[in-house]
């Protein structure tokens, strides 16, 4: 068992090696000089005949120095995926991609299709949530939806892509995109309906200018979750200094009073004890200097 496991830690390092040589000479790059003895080397039935571990695991550095920025599990998983026969690569290099690509042609084609019927119209769009009902209403929302989920599948795919091309996509990171992705529809469903007043004054005075407006803000609240996240914390501390700012003014102006007597009450004592070493210091003369020198220490105090 123990050999076993040698031997696919062995053939693991080994694949990404290649991946990575690969890599660098699609990259037009320069190969370590040790790149030779992977090229001699025979990795049929997963056979290690050539090259000792240690040469495997010198390799493996010196080629994972040379793709950097880019990560040698990202290159390997683009190398298998690139072996991969299959329609679906067409809409893109991993799995992640392909997946988002589906939603995306899918949240389109709803948002064209339910956007054609006579229920999603500009009047049904300004009565809101609560005055609305019944189909109309699930229409409406489906529309909203929508619209939230091209501004997420939007947002994601352009994040993904990105780390593709820089290669250090990491596919243990692929549930994140996903929960981007259901609170971009909560966030731009949210900003849709609850939040109709944020459309300008002038934009309210023109019923079909509103009508592009909502659904835009839609697809930027699933664009940016993050930015509903902001307007709701921004509420929350509103409500919280209008419900509790005024006894927090009052508590902190009754704690500042009573810190201020009591700094006085330490002044005092200090003068005082000034003028007893003063009185003192009298008694034993060089009245001018000992008088100059208390009226120093008080100063500086």
């Amino acid at each position: 068992m123990e050999t076993n496991n040698f031997e696919n830690i062995e053939n693991f390092l080994l694949e990404e090696c290649a991946a990575m040589v690969k890599y660098l000479a699609g990259e037009g790059l320069l190969m370590p000089s040790d790149v030779t003895k992977l090229m001699n080397q025979n990795l049929e039935n997963g056979k290690s005949l050539k090259l000792e571990n240690k040469e495997i695991l010198e390799l493996h550095n010196h080629l994972s120095a040379k793709v950097y920025p880019a990560q040698p599990k990202a290159i390997s998983l683009l190398y298998r995926e690139a072996q991969k026969k299959s329609l679906f690569r067409l809409f893109g290099p991993v799995g992640l991609i392909r997946r988002l690509m589906l939603t995306t042609i899918l949240s389109l084609a709803c948002f064209i299709i339910v956007g054609l019927s006579p229920s999603v119209n500009s009047d049904s769009v300004l009565k809101g949530i609560l005055d609305d009902h019944g189909w109309e209403l699930l229409l409406n929302i489906i529309f909203f939806l929508s619209a939230a989920a091209l501004g997420a599948c939007f947002s994601n795919l352009f994040q993904a892509n990105k780390y593709i091309i820089q290669g250090n996509y990491d596919p243990k990171y692929e549930s994140s995109y996903w929960i981007r992705f259901v609170l971009g529809l909560i966030a731009g469903l949210m900003l849709a309906i609850l939040f109709p007043d944020l459309v300008t004054l002038e934009t309210q005075q023109n019923s079909d200018i509103r009508f592009f407006t909502i659904p835009l803000i839609a697809m930027l609240g699933g664009f940016s979750a993050s930015l509903f996240y902001r307007i709701m914390n921004r509420m929350v501390v509103t409500v919280e200094t209008l419900l509790v700012g005024q006894t927090s003014k009052e508590e902190d102006g009754k704690t500042s009073e009573i810190k201020k007597k009591e700094q006085s009450v330490i002044d005092k004592k200090q003068i005082v004890e000034e003028l007893l070493s003063l009185k003192s210091q009298v008694k034993e003369g060089d009245v001018d200097g000992k008088i100059s020198k208390t009226i120093d220490n008080i100063l500086m105090n």
